[in-house]
């Protein structure tokens, strides 16, 4: 099954406030983006700086190096608390430096219940919005110790492994958040049938969005609803990339025993 295109709004980019929102009378204004010290291979030069990066810059002594005014945009692997540090941090600098938006850099993940995970490090989207029921989408959001990036080295770049992950949130997400609701009260396991994925370029370590589009589902039978849907991944206008995914949303008592079942055919088999 080739993927279908999703379409969506064309994402803004940094936006830079105009003015009237600060004044750079005789000043320089340098816009910087700070990740985790996760994504250090990332943060070379001086438009990508990490966490300890920038807080050692922006000590009393190294805020000398600051030339004009910087304006610091949020990257991935930063948090509401080190949203905290930062905007405590540029308090200091008495102007010289200061968040883009601090209301993005507190934007929480969603609950892990809602992308089927146990552990909040391990969320990757905040803000799902779901504008109709059949489309989904939400911010990337990747956490610094998200299991999925602690042992990996591929240069500047994020792992496919978390696109594919990502993608499998948004269908779960979409399902919890705008269709469950309208449904019999009940716990349900997401199933994959079938994913068919296409890369199309590299995923960095900035602000992205994931979504999903549901072209058909089957919802005849509450215990076993299935669904075909399209997802793609974008960054900054690109997209980065697309899936066509099959699956089901099974009835957790219904998977239960059925997993139980398999599992204790696969051990009789390997025992003999």
């Amino acid at each position: 099954m080739a993927p279908h295109d999703v379409s969506c709004p064309e994402e803004p980019c940094l936006e830079k406030p105009g003015d009237e929102a600060w004044a750079f009378t005789g000043h320089t204004r340098r816009d910087v983006v700070v990740v985790a010290d996760r994504f250090a291979q990332f943060a070379r030069g001086d438009r990508v700086l990490t966490m300890t990066g920038l807080l050692a810059l922006l000590d009393a002594d190294g805020l000398r190096a600051v030339d004009g005014h910087w304006v610091v945009h949020v990257g991935q692997g930063v948090d509401a608390t080190d949203g905290d540090l930062l905007e405590a941090a540029c308090d200091k600098s008495e102007g010289a430096v200061r968040l883009a938006d601090p209301d993005t850099f507190r934007l929480p993940p969603e609950p892990p219940g809602i992308v089927h995970k146990d552990r909040p490090e391990n969320v990757l989207l905040a803000g799902v919005h779901s504008p109709a029921l059949t489309h989904c989408r939400a911010e990337l959001r990747i956490h610094r110790d998200n299991e999925l990036v602690l042992d990996h080295h591929t240069g500047e770049h994020v792992q496919g492994i978390v696109i594919i992950e990502a993608m499998r949130q948004i269908c779960i997400a979409q399902f919890e958040t705008a269709i469950r609701p309208g449904l019999t009260p009940a716990a349900y396991a997401g199933v994959w049938k079938r994913i068919d994925l296409s890369f199309e370029d590299f995923l960095f370590p900035l602000p992205a969005t994931v979504e999903s589009l549901i072209v058909e589902s089957d919802l005849r039978r509450e215990t076993n609803l299935k669904f075909r849907a399209t997802t793609a991944m974008r960054q900054q206008g690109r997209t980065v990339a697309t899936a066509g995914i099959e699956y089901s949303m099974i009835a957790q008592g219904r998977v239960d025993t059925l997993e139980r079942r398999k599992a204790d055919q696969a051990t009789r088999a390997y025992l003999g």
